[in-house]
């Protein structure tokens, strides 16, 4: 079973905790120092996955977040790198395209580093 067939419907999970999207946004502002991005084909569904780790501030031992983002297309960044990435103001919408690949858009607000579509999420 991969990961898009595991993951319920509606909500996201956690281990065995549901997250919701307000709880997902919650997450993104809280945590804005890019520890890692990572992007990899799911060869099961031949669509890629985001993978990104954001920690609350750059401190060592500081909290950290796993976040996969599922099917990602349009992906787009600018401006990464360069000493710590900060990544302020970062929101996921959800989407009334009709299009099950493009359910919702993340997107960096302020200095519009990172942006992109996706069909759903889970926290690692």
């Amino acid at each position: 079973m991969n990961m898009v067939q595991a993951m319920a419907p509606m909500g996201k999970r956690r281990g065995s905790t549901m997250i919701s999207l307000p709880e997902l946004n919650e997450l993104l502002v809280a945590h804005n120092c890019v520890q890692v991005i990572s992007i990899q084909l799911n060869v099961d569904v031949m669509a890629y996955d985001l993978f990104l780790s954001i920690s609350a501030s750059e401190e060592v031992g500081a909290d950290v977040v796993g976040i996969r983002f599922i099917d990602v297309s349009q992906f787009t960044a600018h401006d990464l790198g360069g000493g710590l990435t900060q990544l302020m103001h970062m929101s996921v919408n959800k989407l009334d395209s009709g299009f099950d690949r493009m359910r919702y858009q993340f997107s960096d607000l302020e200095d519009k580093k990172l942006s992109f579509y996706f069909s759903s999420w889970s926290l690692d």
